[in-house]
């Protein structure tokens, strides 16, 4: 499948693309003004965008108080090609295919998926080719393909997971010599917080918690996702809360997650209430009718994870803290208890928020993972409904 990528050309193009998306609807005098170019260049420029369907005139503006002609209004085509954003969770697998803006075409999602590293490639091929299936037709066609992994990456390989064997895997190279695009695996909260800065927030220095089987963070500065030199920046899940405490899949003790994440939540309350399992429904009713363990067990989790999200914000001091977790989604109302836990000097200034995107979040950072690289535009948003 041949692809056109916006590294490839004129930095113009790229700048004036980036405006337009910044800026829509606007027309050719106030883009040239704001990117201080004649007005020749912005408009051969636009006629290109124009002509591989990256942009299109939209309609007519006001005149100006001089009168003169009415200014044509230009805006980012976000059909111009699509994307396919896939979630390999612990025993679940959740994907889409989509526009570049998040609008998805197509949404598969498998609760009590088998993940075995024997059979993962001809999973995730069986899951592209029927999203293919549904493929509408654009100018650019399948652009990327993001496969978000609950484990560390780094250039696109599996160097960690709590969950699955996955290390001696090239899932990347597999897929891509398949598809023939770009094929990118990602940490999922790394995903996470790639979707709520392109598609949520209007902040510039994020972090995103996100709070499932285990713990993580992804940390956004201006559009640059902070990953270290080992892909293991924003672990916060595996930073110590107890020395010597509870053992780690990561081969620590005490780790934060092994006392605050979803998992050790369950089975916490499963222990102190001696049953076998409780459903997500049912333990939301018991917390909204004040049971007392449920009531116990969940202030226990927010005072655990005040402590690393304090850590946090000590570290990166950020704009906004966005927690991502199933309690929370479902209780905004724990958000204040959290607050008041972090209601101290250093941490004051940051804003606190539950996320938006929620259960879907990491499907649509993959789709800004695409849609950022296929356009070259790092600090990309596209902010609307989602």
């Amino acid at each position: 499948m041949e692809m056109t990528n916006l590294s490839n050309r004129d930095v113009n193009e790229i700048k004036l693309l980036g405006s337009i998306i910044e800026h829509q609807p606007i027309s050719r005098a106030n883009l040239a003004k704001l990117n201080e170019l004649n007005k020749t260049t912005t408009s051969a420029v636009v006629n290109n965008l124009i002509e591989e369907q990256l942009v299109y005139e939209s309609g007519v503006g006001s005149s100006t108080l001089t009168g003169g002609r009415k200014p044509i209004l230009l805006e980012f085509n976000p059909k111009t090609a699509v994307a396919i954003s896939i979630e390999l969770g612990q025993n679940y697998i959740q994907s889409c295919l989509a526009y570049l803006n998040g609008e998805i075409i197509h949404y598969q999602e498998e609760k009590t998926a088998l993940i075995e590293s024997d059979t993962i490639v001809d999973t995730l091929k069986g899951l592209i080719n029927q999203h293919l299936g549904h493929l509408p037709e654009t100018p650019n066609g399948l652009v990327g393909i993001t496969v978000g992994i609950h484990g560390v990456t780094l250039n696109n390989q599996i160097t960690f997971s709590p969950f699955y064997d996955f290390t001696e895997l090239d899932i990347h190279g597999c897929l891509q010599s398949t598809y023939q695009c770009p094929v990118y695996l990602e940490n999922e909260a790394n995903l996470s917080a790639i979707g709520e800065y392109t598609f949520v927030t209007d902040q510039d220095r994020i972090i995103n918690v996100n709070i499932k089987s285990g713990i993580g963070a992804g940390v956004i500065q201006f559009g640059k996702l902070m990953t270290g030199t080992h892909g293991r920046f924003g672990e916060i899940g595996h930073t110590i809360l107890f020395p010597g405490g509870r053992p780690c899949p990561c081969g620590n003790l005490g780790c934060l997650e092994r006392y605050a994440s979803s998992k050790a939540l369950f089975r916490s309350i499963k222990e102190r209430m001696d049953i076998d399992f409780i459903e997500v429904d049912e333990l939301i009713k018991l917390w909204h009718q004040g049971d007392p363990i449920i009531t116990e067990e969940v202030t226990q989790v927010i005072d655990y994870l005040s402590v690393g999200i304090n850590n946090l914000i000590s570290s990166y001091d950020p704009d906004e803290v966005i927690i991502n977790g199933m309690i929370f989604n479902r209780i905004p109302a724990l958000l204040d208890s959290l607050t008041v836990k972090l209601n101290r000097r250093i941490a004051q200034d940051t804003k606190l928020s539950v996320s938006r995107l929620t259960d879907m979040a990491t499907i649509y950072g993959g789709i800004a993972v695409v849609g950022s690289r296929y356009l070259n535009i790092e600090d990309l948003k596209l902010q609307g409904d989602h």
